[in-house]
């Protein structure tokens, strides 16, 4: 019995001391992962695009019954958009 209790608290003191490394270890891990991800959504967001061109991003569209009688009442769309104003430093 005192045998087990002597290597439990050895195993234990092996793993307090070395807590803190591992702990770096997995942040270092966890972090790469993170800065992945924004990356790759950073790069999603902010795409190259020519001066002028405009993208519209719409909803997935409904199943449309052909057989159903048009609704005029919901014709249009509306769409967001954001005035780009650049700064000219003459």
């Amino acid at each position: 019995m005192l045998k087990f209790f002597i290597i439990s608290a050895i195993i234990l003191y092996v793993l307090y001391a070395f807590s803190g490394k591992i702990m770096q270890f997995l942040a270092k891990i966890l972090l790469r992962k993170v800065q992945k991800q924004a990356q790759k959504q950073y790069e999603t967001q902010n795409d190259i695009r020519p001066e002028g061109e405009i993208r519209i991003e719409t909803p997935p569209s409904k199943n449309i019954n052909s057989n159903k009688k048009y609704n005029f009442d919901n014709i249009g769309e509306y769409v967001q958009f954001e005035e780009v104003k650049s700064v000219n430093s003459n």
